[in-house]
């Protein structure tokens, strides 16, 4: 798990390197269990690949990566997305680890829970900014979440910080009897009760 694996990679954003979830997602996850991964926004895709790489080793995990990359005009990431992010991505998931056992949904996420059926025990949100998505996006996903499953969020302390921070605690207070806390920093994790 160290910066050495991703040099097979292409990538021009170091973000996810220097991770809490990636420093941490290890302690809560076992790669020899079962895991069914859903990851909302993935950019080029390093994330994804480190799920691939190591959790992904039992038989009958997969991961779902759903990232509508430059098909909606208001991307947070536009100024990012303006380069070959989505090229990087597809390239990235082409050459990880347990590539076959990934689904790719090139969609918004609201797109995806219209039709979605699978349930997950782990749920990455990194998607849109936006208030509104950002909640959208945490009652989506924990409504697929499986009991004692872990949604993990990126951007809580940071990003547009306060609007960011806000959406999540709206989320944190209208479910407070649902979930256990169980990381608090630049990220946020809940685990389903």
């Amino acid at each position: 798990m160290n910066n050495l694996s991703f040099c097979k990679y292409k990538y021009t954003q170091t973000w996810f390197l220097d991770s809490e979830i990636r420093k941490s997602i290890l302690n809560y996850l076992d790669n020899n269990t079962q895991n069914n991964i859903l990851e909302i926004g993935c950019y080029e895709g390093l994330s994804s690949t480190f799920f691939a790489d190591n959790l992904l080793n039992h038989p009958q995990s997969t991961l779902t990566c759903v990232d509508p990359f430059l098909l909606i005009d208001n991307n947070c990431h536009k100024k990012f997305l303006e380069n070959n992010e989505e090229k990087n991505f597809d390239f990235n998931i082409r050459n990880c680890n347990n590539s076959e056992k990934i689904t790719v949904q090139k969609i918004t996420s609201d797109k995806f829970f219209e039709t979605n059926d699978k349930t997950f025990n782990f749920i990455y949100i990194d998607g849109c900014h936006k208030p509104d998505y950002i909640i959208r996006d945490m009652k989506n996903s924990f409504k697929y979440l499986k009991k004692d499953g872990i949604m993990w969020m990126d951007d809580y302390g940071g990003g547009d910080g306060i609007k960011i921070k806000n959406a999540m605690n709206l989320f944190l207070m209208e479910y407070k009897d649902r979930y256990k806390l169980i990381y608090i920093g630049y990220q946020l994790a809940i685990m389903k009760i």
